[in-house]
């Protein structure tokens, strides 16, 4: 593999997470600070250990954005699959619409 800084710069191939290279995985991780949703974070939700991670393209790839680890953070599927190729995070993921799982006061 080249350098994983470097990897996945102008390489808008639709990839599943599992087949990014692990370092490049541990430079999202070491950038994020840890394994948790993006925007579950941003928005005072704690995401469900049953709620998969995905990789999440800030720049959407049909937007022009790229696999450069700079492009990605960790999202839960709702949140990821909600976005879509917009740029903007996605209203509140269904899981936590349900009754007790109401945002924190």
């Amino acid at each position: 593999m080249t350098d994983p800084r470097q990897w996945g710069r102008g390489d808008i191939r639709r990839i599943t997470t599992g087949d990014f290279p692990d370092a490049v995985v541990a430079l999202v991780d070491q950038r994020q600070g840890g394994r948790f949703c993006h925007y579950c974070r941003n928005s005072g939700l704690s995401t469900p250990h049953t709620e998969p991670l995905e990789f999440d393209h800030l720049q959407p790839l049909s937007k022009g954005g790229d696999n450069h680890h700079l492009n990605l953070v960790w999202a839960c599927r709702a949140h990821n699959r909600g976005r879509s190729n917009r740029k903007k995070a996605p209203r509140v993921p269904t899981w936590a619409r349900k009754k007790g799982r109401r945002r924190p006061r």
